[in-house]
């Protein structure tokens, strides 16, 4: 008898501490960007251009800001540190003034296109795509 109680006592210490662990895991999650809004500081290591204003506004899965020039939208999902964009539509105005505007928006769209992954520090985003370069964006609320 003394056995059998003996063994029920482990084996209920092993549920109780795999289920524990179970909930620890469970209740670990990863950084949410929804709710969230930002103004890009720089992109490879570049400060936007002056008198432009790059924002990224996350939101039930949805992203929306301004490129410089354009405002733009589309869809995003998170997996722990992985970021992927779905297809983003953006507004087709030509922006001449600042010059290397356009350039500038093109730039920031492609590397949501190819983001790979993020990083969130408090106040500051990464967003990174293939090779290790980084969009940089400060919260703004």
């Amino acid at each position: 008898m003394m056995r059998k109680s003996g063994l029920l006592f482990w084996l209920a210490c092993v549920a109780l501490l795999t289920s524990a662990g179970c909930q620890s895991v469970e209740g670990t999650r990863s950084p949410t960007l929804d709710g969230s809004s930002w103004e890009l500081f720089a992109y490879r290591k570049t400060k936007p251009i002056v008198g432009t204003t790059i924002t990224a506004n996350f939101s039930d899965g949805e992203i929306r800001g301004t490129a410089g020039c354009n405002s733009y939208s589309g869809s995003y999902t998170t997996d722990g540190a992985k970021i992927e964009f779905g297809e983003l539509g953006w507004t087709a105005m030509a922006c001449l003034d600042p010059p290397g505007v356009m350039e500038q928006e093109t730039l920031v769209m492609d590397f949501f296109m190819n983001a790979e992954r993020f990083e969130l520090e408090e106040d500051r985003l990464y967003i990174y795509r293939t090779g290790g370069e980084a969009l940089t964006l400060d919260r703004s609320n």
